[in-house]
């Protein structure tokens, strides 16, 4: 979450300081108020002051300049994905072997769609002959092209997109330079 350099609202502070990798001790020194005022503010239990509120907020502003974790920074890369001609079957192996649960459908160098294991196992369910569908080509199933996004985006902002998309790819450049999927971001959050 990008700081400007306005008025941090209340009731973000923990969560833009904490993203920011910040304790309420280092953040009070750097905006020169008390830690207890950052707690109480954190909680919710008193209301600041224009003066203290401006502190905190110029604070968090120098020290969240280049601190915030963009897209570009929990990526996975190379991409892995598919020729949209490979079989339904090796894509199931790849995903098998790379631990995916979906994966990215080429032609050439563009992406075309995406391929899920929920879709597989959907195509996989409504078939007389699983064996069939496991050989015919990923074209013919292909699901909607993931979102693309800048490496610059603010992973705050992926959070959201993954409440719809399995994954998001990340260009720089106008190439498609790697891959964001749920397990990345929580991984990163973990290590964050």
């Amino acid at each position: 979450m990008a700081v400007s350099s306005s008025l941090v609202e209340p009731r973000q502070l923990r969560k833009i300081r904490t993203q920011l990798g910040y304790t309420q001790g280092r953040l009070a020194k750097a905006a020169g108020v008390s830690q207890s005022i950052i707690a109480k503010i954190e909680a919710g239990s008193v209301d600041p002051t224009y003066g203290t509120l401006a502190a905190i907020s110029k604070a968090l502003s120098s020290v969240g300049r280049g601190k915030v974790k963009k897209a570009a920074d929990v990526m996975s890369s190379p991409v892995v994905g598919v020729q949209e001609d490979a079989t339904i079957r090796e894509c199931a192996a790849l995903m098998r072997r790379k631990g995916f649960s979906q994966v990215p459908v080429f032609s050439g160098e563009r992406m075309v769609g995406t391929l899920t294991d929920s879709h597989i196992m959907d195509l996989l369910a409504a078939s007389s002959d699983p064996q069939g569908v496991l050989g015919e080509k990923v074209k013919g199933h292909v699901e909607p092209v993931f979102a693309v996004v800048g490496k610059d985006t603010p992973v705050d902002a992926l959070f959201s997109l993954f409440k719809y998309l399995p994954a998001v790819l990340v260009e720089s450049e106008e190439k498609i330079q790697g891959i964001v999927t749920k397990i990345d971001l929580l991984a990163a959050e973990g290590a964050g």
